[in-house]
């Protein structure tokens, strides 16, 4: 009896030889996906901090005697902010009246508009009513910051 296969030279199950220049790469793309599900599981994603930035040391100040003033109050978790047409009182609008208060000022020769806000009100609040301002095509915008409208 001879030690020849069942199935022949054309053994189908049988291991095929790869060449000495290939390197079987299946266990190391496993140990890949490993390492990437325990690093996306333990780590911690983190947001960045509230930055306290300093004061401006070289900045000019606008005259707000000649200047139309938008006052932004910061509102509470429930409300949100309140714009007054005025330096810190006046008539409380709503955000898509801005521009008509805008185009009033520009038209009266007040070019220059100063839009003020409490610390506490949103940027992107802020970023809303500025909008609002350089909508209007004449329209000079200046900004200020503070913790409370007086400042």
């Amino acid at each position: 009896m001879t030690s020849s296969s069942l199935f022949g030279a054309d053994d189908p199950w049988a291991r095929k030889r790869t060449s000495s220049d290939e390197i079987d790469m299946t266990s190391m793309i496993d140990c890949t996906f490993l390492l990437l599900i325990f690093f996306m599981v333990c780590s911690t994603m983190q947001s960045q901090p509230d930055i306290d930035l300093p004061v401006a040391a070289h900045s000019v100040g606008v005259d707000t005697q000649g200047s139309a003033l938008v006052t932004i109050l910061a509102g509470t978790q429930s409300e949100p902010p309140r714009i007054l047409l005025g330096d810190g009182v006046g008539e409380e609008v709503a955000l898509d009246e801005v521009r008509r208060f805008v185009a009033d000022a520009v038209a009266g020769g007040n070019a220059r508009i100063v839009v003020k806000a409490e610390g506490d009100v949103s940027h992107g609040f802020i970023e809303d009513v500025a909008r609002q301002v350089v909508a209007v095509e004449g329209a000079q915008l200046y900004m200020g910051v503070g913790d409370s409208p007086g400042e």
